[in-house]
């Protein structure tokens, strides 16, 4: 009698337990249904390009347009650019704010501006000044950094843009993004120049321009909005980038990309894929990335095994490491401007 009871108990107790597992099993199969992503997934030591992993646009995707934030509702169309004088215009942004911008070897008949023989746009992105495109095209600022004269002089048509941060844009307290995320807390200080060298695209090819041949170069904070612009917009086909990389996970300082005051780059400091990886996106367009092994700003190291790699298999991108603090000498200056020549020419038609 007494076993009978007992075994009783005993397959009582086990029917409940199978069924208390049978509902673990489908709580568990539930949770992983709703969670499982099908879309590949990037670790940090699997770059996107590697196969059956993402493709460029999703890396774009899902990974850096995040990063540089949520652009704001636009208000307005894209103006034409407007002749103030001489090398001197504007355009209105679809933010509705005036963007001064100084073209040198602009063409002298408005027939000229579709011609496609026409000299190749360049558009040369200014560092961190307080002078803006003022700087790249030779009319105020250090002559190290009056690359866009230079370029111009070689042939090319040159458009130096002020940028949000500096010049007449914001006169006082330059380079403090602290208005800014005020007015836009979802979008980032880089993400907002960086549409707003798109946006300038946009204004040429309004005023007549061909713009779907053109060149970035820039210089230190410069360089940095030119590599995401050229890997975000595909109109650019060549990109010059000097003294403006580094890697967010060798950087000594990542609190750079997102400062609690003063510049404030990023909404916050890029975990999930490296700076390397945005160079990537730029092919199988032209990129070139110079650095400098005493760059005290953005600290340079030779090339490590990614860098090599991706040099390895996109072709058209190319590294150059030189000695040296952070500027760009004219040694430099003369070696990526042969680099240009070649993949760039100014009798492109």
């Amino acid at each position: 009698m007494f076993f009978d009871i007992r075994q009783k108990i005993i397959n009582t107790l086990l029917k409940k337990n199978r069924i208390f597992i049978i509902i673990i099993i489908f709580l568990c199969l539930f949770l992983f249904s709703i969670s499982y992503d099908k879309s590949p997934i990037k670790s940090s030591n699997n770059p996107w390009y590697n196969e059956n992993n993402l493709t460029r646009e999703e890396f774009l995707n899902q990974y850096v347009k995040p990063v540089l934030g949520n652009p704001p509702p636009l208000q307005s169309k894209i103006s034409p650019l407007i002749q103030i004088k001489d090398v001197e215009f504007y355009y209105v942004n679809p933010i509705a704010e005036k963007v001064p911008v100084t073209i040198l070897n602009y063409p002298k008949q408005e027939t000229e501006k579709s011609n496609q023989s026409l000299a190749p746009l360049v558009i040369a992105i200014h560092e961190t000044n307080f002078v803006g495109g003022k700087e790249p095209c030779g009319q105020s600022g250090k002559a190290e950094m009056f690359y866009g004269k230079m370029l111009a002089d070689k042939g090319y048509m040159v458009v130096c843009p002020t940028l949000t941060f500096t010049g007449s844009r914001q006169p006082k307290n330059q380079w403090d993004t602290s208005n800014f995320y005020q007015k836009y807390p979802n979008w980032s200080a880089i993400g907002k120049d960086v549409s707003e060298i798109s946006w300038l695209l946009d204004s040429l090819a309004i005023s007549g321009f061909n713009v779907n041949h053109i060149a970035l170069v820039g210089h230190s904070q410069g360089a940095i909005y030119s590599l995401f612009s050229a890997a975000l917009d595909t109109r650019v086909h060549t990109v010059i980038a000097n003294a403006g990389f580094v890697n967010f996970k060798q950087d000594p300082n990542p609190e750079r990309w997102s400062r609690s005051r003063w510049y404030k780059g990023l909404l916050s400091i890029p975990t999930k894929f490296t700076y390397a990886e945005l160079v990537a996106a730029i092919a199988p367009r032209n990129a070139l990335i110079c650095n400098y092994l005493q760059d005290e700003i953005l600290v340079a190291t030779f090339p490590n095994d990614e860098i090599q790699d991706i040099m390895n298999r996109f072709p058209s991108i190319d590294w150059a490491f030189f000695k040296g603090k952070h500027g760009w000498p004219l040694n430099v200056k003369q070696f990526a401007w042969s680099w240009l020549s070649k993949k760039f020419p100014t009798n492109y038609s």
